[in-house]
């Protein structure tokens, strides 16, 4: 989940993906609020500046979530419904989004083996099943806490653990290139108004390129 869940943000192997397809049925809605750990060994003077939290808004396929960075403030909404992410930023430039569509998602997915567990754990009053995600793209392995009692939301779509039939409550993410550990502090169902998932007014759209343009030159 990354994007990186910017949240995240965040392929997996055919051969787990009957086991992971099979789901409850049920649709979790409701907010998650997740701890960002930062790596002990992270020299890069800017880690004081950043997120120590965050919250996931969900509702069925969809999901939201806000990081305030030094060069502004950037939400991911991910529709699960027509596999689309936006990207909207918030600085002194102004306000503006990027729109992922499905054609564009496909042509980047990424690749990864992922296998199951029998490592259980609780997380924010949660049950937990476990899996272990090997990136096709780096030699490197995680592992990632999910509980399929809350729901199969289809809301990983662009990740390596797409597959996997539940709610993701312990996982790696990707703050500005650092590696950084999200785990969930806080569950809590109810109701979510579709517009949380809309494009407010005063956004326009842009490009990627033009994004991070604006992002490098808020870090200067």
């Amino acid at each position: 989940m990354k994007s990186k869940i910017i949240l995240v943000i965040f392929a997996l192997c055919l051969p787990f993906s009957t086991l992971f397809a099979q789901g409850n049925g049920k649709k979790f809605t409701g907010s998650i609020t997740y701890k960002i750990t930062y790596p002990a060994s992270a020299t890069n003077p800017i880690v004081a500046s950043l997120p120590t939290t965050i919250t996931m808004q969900i509702a069925g396929n969809k999901a939201k979530a806000d990081l305030v960075l030094p060069f502004g403030k950037n939400t991911f909404i991910m529709n699960g419904d027509d596999i689309s992410i936006l990207h909207l930023m918030e600085s002194e430039a102004g306000k503006f989004f990027v729109k992922k569509t499905k054609e564009e998602i496909n042509k980047s997915l990424p690749q990864a083996t992922v296998t199951p567990l029998k490592e259980t754990k609780m997380i924010a009053g949660q049950s937990c099943k476990a899996v272990e995600v090997n990136s096709a793209n780096a030699a490197k392995k995680s592992k990632v806490f999910y509980s399929d009692e809350l729901g199969n939301n289809n809301i990983y779509f662009n990740t390596e653990i797409r597959s996997v039939s539940g709610v993701m409550l312990e996982f790696e993410y990707n703050i500005m290139g650092i590696p950084v550990q999200l785990t969930a502090i806080s569950v809590e169902p109810g109701r979510v108004s579709n517009k949380v998932f809309e494009i407010p007014a005063g956004f326009t759209e842009t490009t990627e390129a033009k994004l991070r343009e604006m992002k490098r030159l808020g870090k200067n």
